[in-house]
């Protein structure tokens, strides 16, 4: 077999593999969601949207994350939408860094 014909094999291997850990994420986490956060949303606490603007809407979601062997225990998820897109970035947080985050956003807010 020629390298120019192994490379579309070898594509197409990649991106099955890939997809295939996807799909088994989504079904081991129980969600889209879950599945990028890497452990099951327990509850979603709630959400606090940004002040930027008609065009673009953007909020904070917070969730709790059931995997304690990961040690992560909050998610967030920051969104950001407009007329024609859609942005969702997750971030796991453990125990400790929330509460780094909840001293600085106090901070931040004292010193406004």
């Amino acid at each position: 077999m020629e390298l120019k014909n192994l490379f579309p094999v070898l594509f197409f291997t990649v991106f099955a593999g890939v997809v295939v850990t996807f799909v088994y994420r989504i079904f081991k986490y129980g969600g889209f969601k879950a599945a990028l956060f890497e452990a099951p949303i327990t509850r979603t606490v709630g959400e606090v949207a940004g002040n930027n603007g008609s065009m673009i809407k953007s909020a904070v979601k917070v969730h709790i994350l059931g995997d304690a062997s990961s040690g992560n225990a909050v998610g967030l998820e920051l969104v950001a939408r407009s007329v024609l897109s859609y942005q969702m970035l997750p971030i796991s947080l453990s125990n400790a860094e929330a509460n780094r985050l909840i001293a600085l956003l106090q901070e931040a807010v004292r010193n406004n």
